[in-house]
């Protein structure tokens, strides 16, 4: 196994055992209805992200992510949120018996989710990109 797909696959399992948590406690919540506990575990990613977003040093991120602005990161913030609800209504309507299982099933649709598209672009960079070295032009005299 790569070094790259061993990144891939941690990004993705570290994903889905925070999507897991956070879905377990939004089932812990409010377990009455399929749509309020799906907007419940929204809500608590939203938060969480947020916090984690406003939290971390952004010079650690990447250059175009440290120049972002709040409205940025708020839609971001706010797609996370959105597709946590629907993969979490969507875990409610497989398995709505169980709290701990629904909120599995809410973290494996994510996993696959978010492996299929970190996949789909390419994975994770192993190594920075390199700028092609400028063209060199020397002056002709006549």
């Amino acid at each position: 196994m790569t070094p790259a797909d061993t990144a891939l696959i941690t990004n993705v399992l570290v994903g889905a055992g925070i999507v897991f948590v956070i879905a377990l406690l939004g089932n812990v919540l409010s377990f009455s209805s399929r749509f309020i506990n799906a907007l419940v575990t929204a809500v608590i990613f939203a938060l969480f992200y947020g916090a984690l977003a406003y939290g971390i040093d952004k010079t650690m991120l990447p250059p175009e992510l440290q120049t972002a602005s709040q409205e940025t990161w708020i839609q971001m913030i706010a797609m996370g949120a959105i597709l946590v609800f629907v993969l979490d209504l969507v875990a409610n309507m497989i398995s709505f018996g169980n709290r701990f299982v629904s909120a599995l099933v809410t973290a494996v649709l994510f996993a696959i989710l978010f492996g299929l598209a970190i996949y789909a672009t390419g994975g994770v960079p192993t190594s920075l990109p390199t700028a092609a070295p400028a063209p060199v032009t020397v002056p002709v005299t006549p």
